[in-house]
């Protein structure tokens, strides 16, 4: 077994390397750790089948899915403004979504340990002795109990609207200014 697959040399790069921007992830595959907006680690998964690796399991899943549990970021922060009910096709309920992945993006981030091809077919027995021995609260997003989404993280989120030069009393069929980014 090639130290790749060593549980403690995996869990110790997913948490003591530098976590990585979101957009910036690679399409390799392996397993990953994602860390919410304090920094924290808060689940360790694996990137399956996902043709596009790490950048496509993370950000077309985790931070852009559905508010179900499986997308960990989209589910942990779908809270205060930025909530919006599953399937909700209301117009203020797009614009909570987009706010909720404009945050994720902003302010989350992941650690990664690449798995070659040839060792794919482990991933998931890699992602089971991982997650036995990661610390207390790393898992807390994982896991066969469901978890409570985080209380909104204000002056954070508070910023970004800021920034994004959104405003309540904007039109919602009017927001050319505002630069909020697009879901995908």
């Amino acid at each position: 077994m090639t130290s790749i697959l060593d549980p403690k040399t995996v869990l110790k790069g997913l948490t003591t390397d530098a976590p990585v921007r979101l957009e910036a992830l690679p399409r390799d595959h392996g397993i990953y750790a994602l860390h919410d907006h304090s920094g924290a680690i808060r689940y360790v998964g694996i990137t399956k089948g996902d043709k596009y690796g790490f950048y496509g399991r993370i950000n077309n899943r985790h931070v852009s899915g559905s508010e179900s549990r499986s997308h960990k970021f989209s589910h942990a922060y779908n809270t205060g403004r930025m909530w919006r009910a599953k399937r909700d096709a209301h117009p203020d309920a797009a614009l909570a979504k987009h706010l909720r992945t404009a945050f994720i993006r902003r302010h989350c981030r992941a650690t990664f340990e690449i798995v070659p091809a040839t060792h794919w077919g482990e991933l998931p027995r890699l992602e089971t002795a991982v997650q036995s021995i990661a610390p207390e609260g790393m898992l807390d997003w994982g896991g066969k109990r469901s978890f409570v989404s985080l209380s909104e993280p204000r002056k954070l989120l508070d910023a970004l609207l800021d920034e994004l030069c959104f405003s309540l009393d904007q039109p919602l069929n009017d927001r050319r200014h505002c630069k909020l980014p697009a879901l995908n």
